[in-house]
């Protein structure tokens, strides 16, 4: 009997076939009423972003079963954090609650696998979804068909968005792709319906839970001592603080976008939060008493670096000049001064005084005052002109004021 290694995996093919259990391979049409089921899942792709280069992006996607419309968050990884922060962002977006999500076993939501459908939750995602009333379902472990919906909307979301790799400036840019996507199939016709996913989720907006009075703080709170450089470390990371605060203790509130940092209940800093490593996220105001002592560092400090970086050309034009016309020290002391300025008018104003004084000179910190005083003169409102006509007199005779006189 002559065989070749085509008879053989035919005749493999075949003895799979008759050995397989049909009903393990077979899915059943499922339909969802309005508002009451939305699928979840997280998934990764490469961009090529303006400043970091070619990087790996997390998008958080949040689809409606019924309307199939989709709410999708660049998000910064795929901690507890970023899933909550994703999820909040979604319910704003669509306006309501969903009775029932289906998620993976995400290890920021589900502690312990039990038997059959049952997890053990992690106590946060217990907390969100007691807070926002929905019922979470999870998958099997490896059954992401489950979830199909969502399954299938990863990859038309890198077809249709990552696909070519694009060119993006930071998250941002990200979540402004996948916002112009959401919009953009509003109009789009889903396989097997015969209305679009903006009318389909006219209606089933309508049947949503509503959101609570209050969003959900999904921050986790630590304690951190300040360092002698004014900052404190979160992981590879620094933030910096006003330079009264070096040596105290202040909490950390850590939220998937923002570092929010208090000293006795009052809040002293606020950032945006980093994801890379050792970056230095400071704010130069934290650093100007400093700097108004020590101002023989201004030019190798890493805050004043940063913001000239981003505050335009006219600074350092302005530091030039002024320790050409008095000198380096007090060029210095005048810059220094100059750049407290920004803390009480604002840095728009302050730099347009700036621009001014180096147009119209004399360049000297009164100049600049001068100009600041001048556009607070032209914001000032108008005040409006009072019409009065004067009092009005009537001539009388000599007797009428004798009666009003003696009575």
């Amino acid at each position: 009997y002559k065989v070749s290694d085509r008879t053989v995996r035919t005749s493999v093919r075949e003895l799979r076939h008759d050995a397989r259990d049909p009903l393990q391979h077979a899915y059943l049409p499922l339909a969802y009423l309005p508002g009451k089921d939305a699928q979840v899942d997280f998934m990764e792709s490469v961009v090529d972003d303006i400043h970091e280069g070619r990087i790996k992006v997390f998008v958080l996607i949040v689809r409606a079963c019924h309307s199939r419309r989709t709410y999708r968050y660049a998000s910064p990884n795929q901690t507890r954090e970023a899933l909550l922060e994703g999820l909040m962002q979604a319910f704003e977006f669509f306006g309501g609650v969903f009775e029932h999500m289906w998620f993976d076993n995400l290890t920021p939501a589900v502690r312990k696998v039990l038997s059959g459908r049952h997890r053990e939750v992690q106590r946060g995602f217990e907390v969100f979804q007691a807070h926002y009333g929905f019922k979470a379902e999870f998958c099997s472990p490896g059954k992401g068909n489950e979830k199909g919906g969502v399954e299938n909307d990863v990859k038309w979301t890198r077809s249709e968005v990552f696909s070519p790799i694009p060119t993006v400036d930071g998250r941002a840019g990200v979540q402004e792709r996948l916002d112009a996507l959401a919009a953009a199939e509003m109009n789009r016709t889903v396989t097997g319906c015969t209305a679009t996913i903006g009318e389909n989720w006219h209606l089933e907006q309508q049947h949503l839970m509503p959101l609570p009075t209050r969003a959900f703080d999904a921050a986790t709170t630590r304690s951190a001592s300040v360092s002698n450089r004014s900052w404190v470390q979160l992981g590879r990371n620094y933030y910096s603080v006003p330079v009264r605060l070096v040596g105290s203790i202040v909490v950390v509130k850590i939220a998937a976008e923002t570092i929010t940092i208090t000293y006795g209940r009052v809040e002293v800093a606020k950032h945006a939060r980093s994801y890379g490593r050792d970056k230095m996220v400071l704010e130069l105001v934290h650093y100007l008493p400093l700097l108004e002592r020590k101002h023989r560092g201004l030019d190798r400090a890493v805050p004043v670096q940063q913001w000239l970086a981003n505050a335009g050309t006219c600074w350092t034009q302005l530091l030039a000049a002024l320790r050409q016309r008095e000198g380096e020290v007090e060029g210095s002391k005048s810059f220094v001064a100059t750049l407290m300025l920004t803390e009480h008018y604002g840095n728009d104003a302050t730099t347009s005084a700036v621009k001014a004084t180096l147009l119209e000179g004399p360049v000297s910190l009164p100049t600049i005052r001068y100009h600041l005083g001048c556009r607070q003169e032209e914001r000032r409102p108008v005040v409006g002109v009072i019409e009065y006509a004067g009092p009005s007199v009537q001539a009388n005779s000599a007797s009428q004021y004798e009666e009003v006189l003696c009575g």
